[in-house]
């Protein structure tokens, strides 16, 4: 094998042993859109530290057209996102308010999606980033 080609295999293993699973999240395009129903798996804010199975189903983000629904323990909030490049901005103006259990998590969980967040996606995975924290979101 001539040594250029060997050098070439070499640097691009090495390159992609580096790469961690975060790094494979990408901003959103037309082929990788936000849209879909997403459930938290994990959120870390400095109010809220909080990692759930994917399978729970305690909080779930939908995100259709320019609506978002928020599915919140026991409660469930309405409103509108909207996505700007790599920044999403949601806008949940109606929240049922029942008591949960697992209050006051319910509202922190609100309180934490609701807003603008830097967006990285791919098929499964969904993470907002912004100053208050991350949130991650799998399919």
């Amino acid at each position: 094998m001539p040594r250029r080609v060997l050098t070439a295999l070499v640097l691009v293993a090495a390159l992609s042993a580096g790469c961690s699973e975060g790094d494979l999240l990408t901003a959103p395009t037309p082929s990788a859109r936000v849209d879909g129903t997403w459930n938290l798996v994990s959120a870390t804010t400095g109010a809220l530290s909080l990692t759930e199975a994917k399978t729970a189903n305690r909080f779930v983000l939908t995100l259709a057209g320019d609506r978002a629904l928020l599915k919140a323990d026991c409660n469930t909030c309405a409103g509108d996102f909207r996505l700007d490049g790599d920044v999403i901005t949601l806008n949940l103006q109606a929240c049922t308010r029942a008591f949960c259990q697992s209050s006051p998590l319910d509202t922190q969980v609100t309180q934490a999606v609701n807003g603008a967040h830097t967006v990285r996606l791919d098929a499964t995975r969904l993470q907002f980033s912004s100053s208050r924290g991350e949130i991650r979101f799998e399919r």
